[in-house]
């Protein structure tokens, strides 16, 4: 047995060194360190408990911090990806032009060229050349730059940028606060009379035949002819007059509402379904067939 005092001599000391105990201590470190370095089976087991103790920990520290923001951050993207989808698709499926200004977010709207041309033209022709020009969105449509018409707001006005398949603005739009509250409900207000207007001068009613024709219209037919009455009642002054354009946009047909005011005249435009409009205007003429005026003056 080896003596448990500390070796006196050099011979003592390999005895030790060399003693069954000692090789059998020295073989098992050798034989750990090359299997850690073949197999990494220590990580491997650490990596094994910690997995089994995870949900007994804390959740704190740096890595649980940075995985709660990752995980925040995925869900801010995901729920942004969806408004925006959303947003984009209801601008799609618009029907006018006031309902991509009235859905739109603070990150604007997209609407392809051809849907823009699509609602340009559903607009009062007076609204529309408010807007823009025809001429220069027919010279845009035919050089085949033009993809796409992207809406944003910019402080109080609306900005329409024409873009192309670059996204690179050919042309730019703005709308002013008052022109884009007409967008919204649908209808412009002119200082002028409806004499001055020749979409109107040839058919020219009285407020008190028209409304009186309109209140004796179906329910539904009285909201294809007018589907905001309730504007007009925020109108301040009275209306008088209302003329009815001898052409048509499609399947509707432009009203002038003539409003006196304080500063004088003004015609604020709407649109009407066509069928019920021209119904309308066929029950006041069959009203008043011996009584027909000359254009410009209002039946009676």
């Amino acid at each position: 047995m080896i003596p448990w005092y500390a070796p006196t001599t050099i011979e003592q000391w390999f005895r030790r060194l060399l003693s069954p105990r000692a090789v059998v201590l020295v073989l098992f470190l050798v034989a750990l360190i090359v299997t850690e370095w073949r197999f990494a089976w220590m990580e491997q087991v650490a990596g094994s408990y910690l997995v089994t103790t995870n949900r007994y920990r804390p959740k704190s520290g740096t890595v649980w911090e940075q995985g709660r923001q990752s995980d925040q951050a995925r869900q801010a993207l995901a729920q942004f990806a969806t408004q925006q989808q959303n947003v984009q698709r209801e601008a799609q499926q618009a029907g006018s032009l006031g309902q991509v200004v009235a859905n739109m977010d603070a990150k604007g709207a997209m609407l392809s060229a051809e849907h823009f041309l699509n609602l340009y033209l559903k607009l009062p022709p007076v609204l529309a050349q408010e807007i823009a020009s025809p001429y220069v969105l027919l010279a845009l449509s035919s050089a085949g730059r033009w993809e796409r018409a992207f809406f944003q707001q910019e402080d109080e006005n609306l900005s329409i940028s024409l873009l192309d398949s670059q996204n690179q603005v050919v042309y730019r739009l703005s709308i002013g606060a008052v022109l884009m509250g007409h967008i919204e409900r649908g209808e412009v207000a002119i200082r002028t009379g409806l004499e001055q207007l020749s979409d109107f001068s040839d058919n020219i009613y009285t407020a008190e035949l028209f409304f009186e024709a309109l209140n004796a219209l179906p329910e539904a037919s009285r909201r294809r002819v007018l589907a905001h009455p309730e504007d007009l009642l925020r109108v301040s002054g009275r209306i008088r007059r209302i003329g009815i354009s001898a052409g048509a946009m499609g399947d509707n047909v432009d009203l002038g509402f003539e409003v006196e005011d304080l500063e004088g005249p003004k015609v604020i435009l709407m649109q009407g379904a066509r069928e019920e409009v021209r119904q309308l205007q066929r029950a006041m003429e069959g009203s008043f067939q011996n009584a027909r005026p000359s254009g410009g003056e209002a039946r009676p």
